[in-house]
């Protein structure tokens, strides 16, 4: 069965999620730490709460697309917010850093949509495709299932409630 309904909704639900601290402390540990890609992994964790699971090569090239984008577009422009914070003080200098500071939200508001638009038919899998993504980063399973039990807190604080008013 392809359900692909949670995808429309995929960037607001993202960004919904991750306003609650508790998971954008979780997301940020495991992209510093084990080199995850966020948008990729929410993506997986919302098709997982969806009950759309993909087979593992179909995982495998998203994760190729996905560091392509992340590679080329969204980490250049990271390093270059990075490098600038608390440098440069000066109002341009300051106005530039809030420029690339949107453009990085930009890509990777664009990376989710090409994650959407590239989103592969439900599998009969039965595994949650975000945990097996962690697996493949290096994440232990109980570190990865202790995110999957953050993201979930924070979909039904953040994103039920909103659901409910639609």
């Amino acid at each position: 069965m392809i359900n692909l309904a949670f995808l429309p909704r995929v960037w607001p639900d993202m960004c919904a999620v991750y306003r609650d601290p508790g998971l954008a402390t979780a997301c940020l540990e495991v992209q510093e730490r084990f080199g995850a890609d966020v948008p990729l992994l929410l993506v997986l964790s919302l098709a997982d709460r969806a009950g759309h699971g993909i087979a593992r090569y179909d995982l495998e090239a998203l994760v190729v697309d996905s560091q392509s984008w992340r590679e080329t577009v969204i980490e250049p422009l990271r390093r270059a917010r990075q490098g600038m914070k608390g440098r440069f003080n000066a109002p341009a200098e300051t106005g530039l850093h809030d420029d690339i500071k949107r453009l990085e939200l930009e890509a990777e508001r664009l990376h989710v949509q090409r994650l959407a638009e590239a989103f592969p038919p439900s599998a009969a899998n039965g595994e949650s495709t975000a945990l097996l993504y962690l697996a493949m980063r290096g994440l232990a399973a109980p570190a990865a299932t202790e995110f999957l039990k953050t993201f979930t807190l924070a979909y039904e604080t953040q994103v039920l409630p909103a659901l409910a008013l639609d």
